[in-house]
């Protein structure tokens, strides 16, 4: 249930952090805001509760160093805040999110296979190839009908980041099993995605100020939603697999887009019959995904 949720979450934070970034005019600055507050908020987590210390005592004691890979996560965190920020005013949450969920099911099938998450191996099967169709169709049909003016490069970049999204959660998920710690993991995340975000914003900043903050501070809940994002992937993930726990969040992810679409759209996009039926192929590719898994659950 927690990962549906979390699925939920990173439609919303979409959908605040593109408002934000209208309101000051800087799609950059505002990802950057949101990875302020998700520092702020995992860091204060990690501390009160003693996990920072018991996570680095622990790696510190491990007769190995965690691969240096296993800390990046939060390269895939900044550029998936970034593409959404931008991409989400232009083209709708429930667009965006399909482009990102037919790259994230692709990108779990060799992470999984190769073994990269704290899950172990896990083979691909064609119930998980033809789920992974399922989600490329989903693609063509809702982009077909949800936007009259197409805007391929960005949903071609919400598809890239979408495949990273798998390696981070193989990364975040190693490094939470390794320190004990999935607060120490989401600290990890979060602060390596706004040291990247930073930068960019400090780029953005200098050649276009932004406008002044808003006081709402509704528009800053992008942050929260993607800690809690960030600390149930990293503890779910190692008994779940990368693909598993893609599919769990996949089924909040589209039912969340599609519910922020039809109470909030983008201006002057609709909810269309062809995003619905996109959304409802995401969520078979869902259900023939994992059609194997249960089965041997079962057996």
């Amino acid at each position: 249930m927690l990962t549906v949720l979390s699925g939920a979450a990173i439609s919303l934070q979409a959908y605040v952090n593109g408002a934000l970034g209208g309101r000051i005019d800087s799609a950059m600055v505002a990802a950057a805001i949101n990875n302020v507050v998700a520092v702020v908020v995992t860091l204060a987590i990690a501390i009160g509760s003693g996990a920072l210390v018991r996570g680095i005592a622990r790696l510190r004691a491990a007769e190995q160093r965690p691969p240096f890979w296993h800390f990046l996560g939060g390269l895939v965190g900044a550029s998936l805040v970034g593409v959404t920020t931008v991409a989400v005013p232009e083209v709708g949450v429930a667009l965006v999110t399909v482009a990102i969920v037919c790259g994230s099911t692709l990108g779990a099938l060799p992470v999984d296979a190769a073994g990269l998450g704290p899950a172990g191996r896990r083979p691909i099967t064609s119930p998980r190839v033809v789920g992974v169709g399922l989600a490329v169709a989903a693609t063509g049909i809702s982009a077909f009908g949800s936007h009259g003016a197409f805007e391929p490069v960005l949903l071609g970049l919400a598809l890239l980041v979408g495949c990273g999204v798998a390696l981070q959660a193989a990364a975040n998920g190693q490094l939470a099993r390794e320190s004990g710690e999935p607060f120490l993991a989401s600290t990890v995340n979060t602060t390596v995605g706004l040291l990247v975000l930073a930068v960019v914003a400090t780029i953005a900043i200098a050649s276009s100020p932004p406008e002044a903050l808003p006081a709402n501070p509704l528009l800053y809940i992008g942050g929260l939603c993607g800690a809690f994002v960030v600390v149930v992937g990293a503890a779910a993930v190692q008994t779940l697999g990368v693909l598993r726990l893609g599919l769990a969040v996949v089924a909040g992810q589209t039912l969340g887009a599609l519910a922020v679409d039809l109470i909030a759209p983008a201006e002057g996009e609709k909810v269309t019959v062809a995003t619905v039926v996109g959304v409802l192929l995401t969520l078979a590719a869902v259900w023939v995904s994992g059609r194997v898994r249960l089965r041997r659950a079962v057996a």
